[in-house]
């Protein structure tokens, strides 16, 4: 996809953002994204009777329209480069670590925080979209672990993230981009954990400027939490405690370990991002 080539090799410049034109930003996909559901709403009605079909065709138009959201998004809130592109030094150990740093949170989170968060009952409307979504497995998997990490990716860290730490400070930058990923989910249980892993992820793209390595660390976070968080909860034996707590403790110490490197090698002179900020 050309735009995210854009976005990994600097080709395009995204314009410096307030917290509250960021926020207004999101306000804008969001609304384009309603918008887009019309036609879908509509495709529906002619394909209801197509019971096998429906399914995939709204999944299609879906597509669409995050598609021409982001497309439309860069065009307002972009500009061309004026430097060079150039592509990021990316190799195995990068995807590597990236993955054992999400890895780490799901086994912390899984293994603690989930079992306080899931005492809050989810919105009816949350609960049906995931019904619908498993109608069809390879709908889940493609919007879950493909669709669903490009796209707010794409909105979050290369947009928004980068739009306010070009001209506020990046970890203020950070903060406010996973609060505001966080609020776009629309409910609490997932938005604390979308708070969390915005975090990780957010620092992730402050620290390799990678869109390529968030999109990575989505795709890993949401393929573990379809594939093997719900395993952990389903843990019901005399070793559930020794399990939970190695879980937890192997994950938390992961987590440290990564924070320690970030600390050593956190950015302030190579990426473009902070030296816009520094120099304004």
């Amino acid at each position: 996809m050309k735009f995210l080539r854009n976005i990994e090799n600097q080709a395009i410049t995204i314009k410096q953002m307030s917290i509250i034109k960021a926020f207004l930003v999101m306000l804008l996909a969001l609304l384009l994204e309603s918008l887009g559901q019309i036609p879908i709403g509509i495709l529906n009605l002619f394909f209801k009777q197509y019971t096998n079909i429906a399914p995939y065709i709204s999944f299609a138009a879906g597509v669409l329209v995050y598609y021409f959201t982001i497309i439309l998004l860069l065009k307002w809130y972009s500009k061309d480069s004026c430097e060079q592109p150039r592509k990021k030094s990316l190799n195995i150990k990068n995807f590597i670590y990236v993955a054992l740093t999400i890895i780490a949170f799901r086994l912390a989170y899984d293994n603690s925080l989930i079992y306080l968060i899931d005492k809050i009952p989810m919105p009816d409307f949350i609960n049906q979209a995931f019904e619908e979504l498993a109608i069809s497995p390879i709908i889940l998997i493609l919007s879950v672990a493909v669709i669903a990490p490009i796209y707010e990716e794409v909105i979050f860290r290369g947009i928004l993230l980068k739009g306010m730490a070009n001209k506020i400070n990046p970890t203020v930058a950070l903060v406010v981009s996973a609060l505001f990923f966080a609020l776009m989910h629309g409910n609490i249980p997932q938005g604390i954990n979308a708070f969390l892993i915005g975090l990780i992820i957010g620092a992730i793209y402050l620290n390799t400027g990678s869109i390529y390595l968030c999109i990575f660390s989505h795709f890993i976070n949401n393929f573990v939490v379809i594939t093997i968080s719900g395993a952990f909860q389903s843990i019901d034996s005399k070793y559930a405690i020794l399990i939970h707590g190695t879980a937890f403790i192997v994950g938390i110490s992961i987590l440290i370990a990564a924070y320690g490197w970030y600390m050593r090698n956190k950015p302030g002179d190579v990426l473009a991002i902070h030296k816009e900020y520094i120099e304004v």
